[in-house]
């Protein structure tokens, strides 16, 4: 028999009117462990006859130290028809690991000053992705209408696909969450450890509304949303509390490539009842020691008969957005004072760690830049993103560009980049990333070396606008490219707005005969920002020598 907790959470009230809420847990089973477990928790029918309506819900799945022997996938946690919250675990790649799943589900009734029902009225909306893709992304929005109709984005979820369900393992949720604006939910997933594969992601959201009455003033729903403190390390935990009602709330975790070696599991998204905060909490993949991060964010709300204004898509950058693209076995600590001087111009900036640490293939490594375009586009409402590449980031970057984004980028700069295939010692080459020289190495042993890989990014499409700029080091100062051969890019000259020449092969000792600065440091010297602050302006390049 599955086991059903009522849990009361009181009422919020707003100054002209008070949001009922309510909370049922289903735990699914309700003692001990079953494969797969799937729970769905509903409204129940009492409360359904009082008025009370679905607004949200949350998922819980058993992990190490908490009954099961590793942590489930969180593969459903969204809504289930009119009343009900959905919570599915599935096991790992290729681990058997029966556990248990908990569904909560959110329920409120709204009622005036005066203590009369008011019409709360929601709906839900979904979007999965089209077909199968590698750390897949989805976002759904507000219909023009239901933003004019005043609804309002109040919870949301994902669900993802799994074995026996679309892929051949289960996909890991990493990032469910309210879309910047308020009008949308955002989800993404990525790949378990070392499983590459294609998924696909379900996004769905609840929208409500007060439904139009003969009450004056005219009472509405009025949501904020809230950020929590970032937990960061083993199992990392975040709680954000907002000043309303707890009615839905979101979770991002870290992933390959994005703050830790492996993606976090999601054990625990949902509502807290003691205190009406929400948790986001994640677990290692199993027999991975896997310190990361988790955030999460909470959406409150409240009746008011204030004016609510109506929601607008969130403001775009003043500037687009940077993206640094790191070395193979880069960390972003080297890039930290690239980034800060990038935020001091006032740009938007994240860094992309290339997957596997630059050790794997360099179109795989592409594809999930192309899903870090896609975030950071929909944070911040940018329609293109500046790409800053270093080494081999710029190989990645440019076979992004021609896989995949010519369209999504402003400016792409590279630096230190072996456009032409490395020149490394073969001991060296051997030592840092296995390459022997031999058909059996490894793809990118081959896509480095000059050949048909390089050949085939370094043709740009016809309607390729991005404006390149490429500096490089003289070959004493370099161990991996000459500014002169191999670092150089072909046929990258371009005009700015101005009619200015933008000279694209920049080489740093032609300007700077007194910097002497090597592969490495060219991310963090300050002449060489000098020269990619101008990039970015589509100016033409003058290093300022003196720039510390």
């Amino acid at each position: 028999m599955l086991f059903t907790a009522l849990l009361l959470l009181g009422s919020t009230a707003a100054a002209q009117g008070t949001l009922d809420c309510q909370t049922s847990q289903e735990r699914v089973p309700a003692v001990g462990l079953t494969p797969n477990p799937r729970a769905v928790a509903t409204v129940p029918l009492d409360r359904q006859r009082l008025g009370y309506v679905r607004v949200g819900g949350g998922c819980e799945v058993s992990r190490f130290g908490l009954e099961s022997v590793h942590a489930a996938v969180m593969v459903q946690n969204a809504p289930d028809g009119e009343f009900g919250w959905r919570c599915k675990g599935a096991d790992p790649a290729f681990v058997s690991n029966p556990a248990w799943a908990r569904a909560s589900v959110t329920y409120c009734k709204a009622t005036d000053a005066a203590g009369a029902n008011l019409p709360l009225q929601c709906t839900t909306l979904t979007k999965r992705t089209g077909g199968l893709l590698r750390n897949p992304v989805v976002e759904v929005s507000l219909t023009p209408t239901l933003v004019t109709d005043g609804y309002t984005v109040v919870s949301g979820g994902c669900d993802t696909s799994h074995f026996g369900n679309g892929s051949v393992h289960a996909e890991n949720v990493v990032v469910s969450r309210p879309t910047p604006g308020g009008q949308g939910w955002y989800c993404q997933a990525a790949d378990p450890p070392n499983h590459a594969q294609d998924a696909s992601v379900e996004a769905s959201l609840v929208a409500c509304r007060v439904a139009p009455t003969a009450v004056t003033p005219k009472p509405s729903l009025q949501c904020t949303v809230t950020q929590g403190t970032p937990g960061t390390g083993a199992y990392p935990k975040s709680i954000a509390k907002g000043p309303g009602r707890a009615l839905g709330g979101g979770c991002e975790l870290s992933w390959a490539g994005n703050g830790s070696i492996h993606a976090e599991f999601m054990v625990q998204q949902g509502p807290q009842p003691s205190d009406g905060s929400w948790a986001c909490l994640a677990a290692d993949p199993p027999l991975i020691s896997n310190p990361g991060t988790a955030k999460a964010s909470v959406v409150s709300c409240g009746i008011t008969t204030a004016a609510v204004p109506t929601p607008v898509p969130a403001p775009t950058s003043r500037k687009n957005p940077v993206i640094i693209v790191g070395g193979t076995m880069a960390s972003e600590f080297l890039y930290l004072l690239l980034e800060a001087r990038l935020r001091a111009d006032g740009y938007y900036v994240e860094f992309f760690e290339l997957p596997g640490f630059g050790l794997i293939d360099i179109r795989e490594g592409a594809q999930v830049l192309k899903n870090r375009v896609s975030e950071v586009l929909l944070k911040t409402g940018a329609e293109k993103v500046n790409l800053i590449g270093h080494s081999q980031g710029g190989i990645t970057s440019r076979t992004f560009i021609h896989d995949f984004g010519h369209k999504q980028v402003e400016n792409m700069i590279s630096l230190g980049t072996p456009h032409k295939g490395t020149h490394v010692d073969p001991l060296l080459a051997a030592l840092l990333v296995g390459c022997t020289s031999q058909p059996t190495d490894s793809p990118i042993c081959h896509q480095l070396r000059a050949g048909p890989f390089l050949e085939e990014i370094n043709v740009r499409a016809a309607d390729d606008a991005i404006a390149y700029t490429n500096i490089n080091n003289l070959k004493q100062f370099d161990v991996f490219t000459d500014a002169a051969t191999n670092g150089r890019m072909d046929n990258c000259d371009r005009t700015n707005a101005k009619g200015q020449s933008l000279k694209c092969n920049i080489t740093v000792q032609e300007q700077c005969p007194l910097i002497f600065v090597e592969h490495i440091g060219l991310a963090s010297n300050g002449a060489v920002y000098s020269g990619i602050r101008q990039a970015l302006a589509r100016e033409p390049i003058a290093f300022n020598c003196m720039e510390l």
